[in-house]
């Protein structure tokens, strides 16, 4: 059997030009552009395979044949070359370099214009604006799983009675090749483009004596989002076999990495920061936002779906996003302690170099989803949703424990054969809130050499940060907390010597 190694190499190319023009002594304008040219990964092993599907929708149509999917190998001629592994017949295969030399086109069009600009009407006054493009270019990761197609997957039973598989030989009948009927193939969209995210914003900066007060807007709109997507999903019924109603029945799943996500993003902050004057200094933040996309990640965040519900529905699935935090509040502060003694002897050396600094976070809780349990909707995939009953599944503060966070009545498992109506990323888990304080004493020994005493803890209010509940409608543990996020209270003693 053929391992799933690659050996990746790539060579990414940027330029870009920039200006600053100080239009006049209260009005700067900064504009800029930058190309990037970042090809996919070249695999020098010669083995990774991808799906080619040159008709794909969402319908697949079963009937025409010109609309199956094609495995394609790099490189030119026999496609099983150098490995035992072969699959089901019915399974069209190819390697005459139709995908190029990488399997996944490159995108020329990487342009990134961007412009900002400040200006100070008066003394006191400061307003900043700005908008620019940003690529998110390739990881490696989703390229690299097109190298676990030629990898192949079986498993052979030993016998009871008459031992016969090892560790060294974990498979029988290695001699001659080795058939993989209805394969998992992980692919990536042939035609992919780079995804990228157009960021705006506008900021207006105030002096207050020795505070600055800030309050600002910041937007985006992202496109070209990558997620994973199951392009041979079964069809949704209750009679039949799964594969029966499989579009392309020669493939078990085809995972693909999708290339056709979207979100946005709109947030308000405001934020006092207060310079260091009379031993004190401190920033408070505070930002009100919404995200909102059809897939956060390649890879899904804690409380969200790895595929969509329904592969050939991409528009149900837009969403609060699986980062999106409502209310985020940061506060921070420095305070050297007043007293110091009279600047000589032991009770100087006792009383002075004191200082106390902390710092409190208070947030809203994530995004989490709702499932049914189990492959209700007979599709062999098990990202299914339940139904809603029409209760609000928001219990009332003074109700919602770690035993029941959520209404659970607000569910029922949808009928055999069919995809519940419980949308992504409908409830909100647990906020978050700690307080860290650290106490330092510093001790002069020399010119230039100090030795720091620091005293420090974390969650100072031993506040129950808890988890996500339980999502799984079948589950004993539904709507149930049975863990914390963080770690209760934490004690820290250091010693430092700066010099």
């Amino acid at each position: 059997m053929t391992l799933a190694e690659a050996k990746f190499r790539s060579t990414s190319f940027a330029v870009y030009i920039d200006d600053t023009w100080k239009v006049s002594p209260k009005l700067t304008i900064n504009a800029g552009i930058r190309y990037e040219l970042t090809p996919p990964w070249l695999d020098q092993n010669g083995t990774l395979i991808n799906a080619y599907l040159p008709a794909f929708d969402d319908t697949p149509n079963v009937q025409d044949p010109a609309r199956h999917p094609t495995l394609v190998r790099i490189g030119s001629g026999d496609f099983y070359e150098g490995t035992l592994l072969r699959f089901n017949p019915a399974i069209s295969v190819a390697r005459d370099g139709r995908l190029g030399d990488r399997l996944v086109a490159t995108d020329y069009n990487d342009i990134a214009p961007r412009l900002g600009l400040a200006w100070n009407p008066t003394d006191k006054w400061t307003i900043r604006g700005g908008a620019g493009l940003f690529y998110s270019q390739d990881t490696g990761n989703p390229r690299f799983d097109m190298a676990r197609n030629f990898s192949g997957r079986r498993r052979d039973e030993s016998n009871a009675d008459f031992p016969d598989l090892t560790w060294d030989q974990p498979f029988r009948d290695l001699s001659g090749t080795i058939q993989v009927n209805n394969p998992y193939v992980l692919a990536n969209a042939s035609d992919r483009r780079t995804p990228y995210t157009f960021q705006y914003l506008v900021n207006f900066q105030r002096e207050l004596g020795n505070h600055v007060a800030e309050i600002g807007y910041l937007g985006s709109f992202s496109r070209n989002l990558e997620s994973l997507r199951a392009i041979n999903e079964s069809l949704p019924g209750a009679t039949g076999s799964v594969l029966s109603r499989a579009p392309y029945p020669e493939f078990g799943r085809i995972q693909v990495v999708n290339n056709t996500g979207k979100g946005s993003y709109h947030g308000v902050s405001a934020k006092l920061q207060r310079r260091h004057s009379d031993g004190l200094s401190y920033v408070l933040a505070y930002t009100f936002s919404k995200s909102i996309d059809t897939a956060s990640a390649i890879r899904n965040h804690n409380g969200d779906t790895l595929f969509p519900q329904n592969s050939y529905d991409l528009a149900a699935e837009k969403a609060l996003s699986s980062f999106h935090v409502a209310h985020r509040f940061v506060g921070s502060f420095l305070y050297e302690l007043p007293f110091s003694g009279d600047g000589e002897g032991i009770e100087s050396a006792l009383l002075g170099g004191w200082q106390l600094s902390g710092i409190v976070t208070a947030q809203s809780g994530f995004p989490i989803t709702i499932f049914a349990g189990r492959d209700q909707s007979n599709t062999g995939a098990g990202f299914d949703r339940p139904d809603v009953t029409g209760q609000d599944p928001v219990l009332p503060s003074g109700e919602r424990t770690p035993e029941r966070w959520f209404n659970t009545d607000a569910y029922v498992l949808q009928e055999f054969g069919t995809f519940g109506n419980v949308g992504r990323n409908t409830l909100i888990g647990p906020g978050l809130f700690l307080m860290d304080l650290s106490l330092i004493k510093n001790i002069e020994i020399a010119a230039g050499h100090t030795l720091q005493l620091r005293a420090e803890v974390f969650n100072l209010t031993n506040h129950p940060n808890w988890a996500n509940p339980n999502t799984n409608l079948l589950s004993t543990n539904f709507g149930r907390i049975t863990g914390t996020r963080t770690n209760m209270r934490e004690l820290q003693f250091g010693v430092k010597y700066l010099f």
